[in-house]
């Protein structure tokens, strides 16, 4: 099997895309996005042989004497492999992509998975830990169909939305987008997001303007302003919910089972495959959308080591400074890299 590293800026990296089953965070566009608002340089690893192909984007990162671990961009850019490929050439293939990482003198591999996707060919190199259920509208059936396998509490809101009025609709001009990134930041104070998730205006402006075949915004409006809206992503037949935003004098009013509704009727009417909802890290986001969908995918991650005495030897460094490391499947990985506690 081949197998090479390309940037971004390389066409082949789009090239190698259709035949997959990729998403918008595996476009080279986004990823160029992700790159410049969190400083990092992303590379797609690809490993071929005939006409089946293993792509993987990772973010290399240097450790001391020369080696480097790895870990997927920001957000589930996990691997995809090419549509037919054997369940015998996947693993082969998992395979040669922890041997080339060795070879490279790399010490740990860190994968997000896609909820669509997951990461069960990666079982045998590693761990596969599971981080909750990402909820999912399968597109195959009538809309009517679907929008009636919803809660009921759904419906009934989705109705009074219509009825008074607050319907929402795609910005397609981006006109709102300077307020949508005001009650964007706003809603992240409030919830207390970590600075990952703390985007610029200058990042949904390169989003807009580099990848907005990809993008769309959506909004809903209240007396006169933007009370609420989402950023979709739609890519491959996949559309996903991306980043939403509240006004917060409209936190309690707006009915956000309004925006989902129209972006599901768009997105059915396109003749895509899947509405993705994600998850949530609070219960009451999670039972929200389990409101609109019985389906669910597995969130997770992969953690494998690959050089194992040089990834020991870095966990007992840090614990010679901090003190002992968790070492359950699903703690911080890996585990050199644990932000040091408090003093």
């Amino acid at each position: 099997m081949r197998v090479h590293v390309l940037e971004t800026s390389d066409p082949e990296w789009a090239a190698y895309l259709p035949g997959t089953r990729h998403d918008i965070f595996h476009i080279p566009a986004f990823v160029r996005a992700e790159d410049r608002f969190h400083g990092t340089e992303s590379r797609l690893v690809v490993v071929e042989d005939g006409e089946s192909a293993l792509l993987v984007p990772l973010v290399f990162s240097a450790l001391p004497g020369g080696f480097e671990d790895a870990s997927t961009p920001h957000g589930p850019a996990g691997p995809v492999f090419s549509e037919g490929a054997t369940e015998e050439w996947r693993r082969a293939a998992v395979s040669a992509l922890v041997d080339h990482l060795r070879e490279r003198g790399v010490v740990s591999l860190f994968l997000r998975g896609h909820p669509l996707a997951g990461l069960g060919d990666f079982a045998g190199a590693g761990a596969v830990v599971e981080h909750g259920p990402s909820f999912v509208i399968p597109l195959d059936r009538p809309l009517e169909e679907i929008k009636g396998g919803m809660r009921q509490n759904h419906r009934r809101n989705m109705r009074r939305a219509e009825r008074d009025g607050h319907i929402a609709v795609q910005d397609t001009e981006w006109e709102h987008l300077e307020e949508f990134h005001r009650i964007y930041t706003r809603t992240m104070e409030r919830v207390e997001a970590g600075s990952a998730y703390r985007y610029s205006r200058e990042y949904f402006e390169r989003l807009r303007d580099e990848a907005g075949m990809y993008t769309s915004l959506w909004v809903l409006m209240m007396d006169g302003e933007l009370a609420g809206a989402h950023l979709v992503t739609s890519c491959s037949g996949t559309v996903q919910y991306f980043l939403g935003a509240t006004h917060p004098d409209f936190h309690r009013r707006v009915p956000q089972v309004a925006i989902f509704d129209a972006v599901l009727s768009w997105a059915h009417s396109r003749g895509d495959r899947d509405y993705v909802l994600g998850g949530g890290l609070q219960e009451s986001l999670r039972h929200f959308k389990s409101g609109f969908t019985q389906v669910e995918r597995s969130e997770a991650t992969a953690r494998i080591v690959i050089q194992h005495d040089e990834y020991e030897r870095l966990c007992t460094g840090w614990e010679a400074e901090n003190g002992p490391l968790t070492r359950r499947r699903d703690a911080f990985f890996p585990g050199y890299r644990t932000p040091a506690p408090a003093a």
